[in-house]
């Protein structure tokens, strides 16, 4: 498989053109603007063919989209494992099925020089024995994800890599990126009129933070799920 170390992608984590080429569906035109935007739907799941292509592709591929995640999560035998902290697991919310390994511990403690509680971060110095003990065969089929894909994925990558895992994937954008597409029932959640972005490219800018771009976001009309924000802890 791709390393996951500096010289590798996962260290990079720069969004990539994907490997399909997009359908345009639309080309509504922004009031008060001088341009056009093209809305185009890249392949999703749970379309049949996307699924096959994805599971040829991983885990040598490495990085995979919230899309190629649901189809290794749901049809690829992968187990989601969230590194995030146990306070975010709870505060925030979680996938359905995932296991929670914390890659470093939070929590609330009192400052008495601000008067006010704030968050202590620790480095979990057992992280990888609690991956080995839940997950005692390195050949597990692993898909990686913190907040945002930047906080924890990484290092977490690195260290299971080193413990000996040898099919990792590390899921661009984290919790956030998926959280935007599928809810608490692992349905894909509905934008109404405007379409959602899933690979990370397009004609005219880059995703955002978590590897998406809202086609719906510039508009006078912006479906309220635009507006979603989760924190990053």
């Amino acid at each position: 498989m791709q390393t996951l170390r500096a010289s590798g992608p996962l260290r990079a984590c720069k969004p990539s053109r994907p490997v399909f080429t997009p359908v345009p569906l639309r080309a509504p035109t922004c009031q008060g603007r001088q341009r056009a935007v093209t809305v185009f739907a890249g392949k999703q799941w749970p379309d049949p063919e996307f699924i096959k292509e994805t599971l040829a592709e991983f885990p040598d591929k490495g990085i995979a989209t919230v899309e190629e995640a649901r189809c290794l999560f749901s049809n690829g035998g992968y187990t989601w494992l969230d590194v995030r902290s146990e306070l975010e697991n709870d505060e925030v919310g979680k996938v359905k099925g995932s296991v929670n390994i914390p890659f470093v511990h939070l929590k609330r403690v009192y400052d008495p020089e601000t008067r006010d509680r704030v968050m202590k971060k620790t480095p979990n110095p057992d992280f990888v024995k609690m991956v080995q003990k839940r997950f005692p065969n390195k050949d597990v089929k692993l898909m990686v994800g913190c907040s945002n894909g930047k906080a924890y994925s990484i290092d977490a990558l690195e260290a299971l890599e080193e413990a000996g895992y040898t099919n990792l994937t590390f899921v661009r954008g984290g919790y956030n990126a998926w959280f935007r597409i599928f809810d608490n029932k692992l349905n894909r959640r509905n934008y109404g009129e405007y379409q959602e972005r899933y690979d990370g490219y397009d004609q005219l800018s880059m995703g955002d933070s978590c590897g998406i771009h809202a086609s719906g976001a510039g508009f006078d009309k912006v479906d309220k799920a635009d507006r979603w924000s989760l924190p990053v802890y």
